[in-house]
């Protein structure tokens, strides 16, 4: 009996996590305008990886110098999306240096301090979603949320891991409804009050 519960977590689990994928992209474009949309996908993307930074932190093994290192890179996004445009040239300067580096490749794993945690994915992500302005970006952010609760569970597939990928769930719809129902409409940067509700 505990075997078919799992599985069938584990199956409740992928097709709502892919269906949230595909919802936050429907919802991020629905957003017509170019610019606003850009603002409403740099903070889901930040919202996303502060998120997925607070379930790492719980995991300190999945941490590494790497992940440290754009954490602060995340801070740029956040003064970014007060309206600091300034900080468009570290963000910039982060995402060329990390392309230049050999932590980009495709050989696989390489050392302690490779690339491939969720909370540095996250964080990468929200940058380029700043520099690109792409929606995917923004979807990218999102799903190391749960490509993190995977690490906290370490292949366990119980009901309290299920009940924290619904928490999740209704956390990103939170968040994506906010940040549309309140873009930046006159291009100086999201109210602090709505940067501090998606932060939180």
């Amino acid at each position: 009996m505990a075997r078919l519960r799992r599985k069938s977590n584990l199956q409740r689990e992928f097709r709502e996590t892919q269906a949230l994928g595909q919802w936050v992209r429907t919802e991020l474009y629905r957003v017509r305008e170019g610019r606003l949309r850009a603002d409403v996908t740099i903070a889901v993307a930040a919202a996303a990886a502060e998120e997925t930074y607070r379930i790492t932190d719980r995991l300190p093994e999945w941490r590494n110098v790497t992940s440290v290192m754009w954490r602060s890179n995340l801070q740029h996004v956040w003064a970014f999306l007060a309206g600091d445009t300034s900080r468009h040239y570290p963000l910039s300067r982060a995402i060329a240096e990390f392309l230049l580096s050999p932590l980009n490749h495709n050989e696989g794993q390489d050392g302690p301090d490779d690339f491939d945690r969720p909370q540095t994915v996250a964080s990468y992500s929200a940058a380029l979603s700043a520099i690109a302005w792409g929606v995917d970006f923004g979807v990218t952010a999102v799903m190391q949320i749960f490509d993190a609760i995977d690490l906290k569970y370490d292949g366990d597939h119980s009901d309290e891991r299920w009940t924290e990928v619904q928490r999740e769930i209704e956390f990103v719809r939170r968040i994506v409804r906010t940040v549309i129902g309140a873009p930046n409409i006159d291009r100086r940067g999201f109210d602090i009050n709505v940067l501090a509700s998606i932060r939180s």
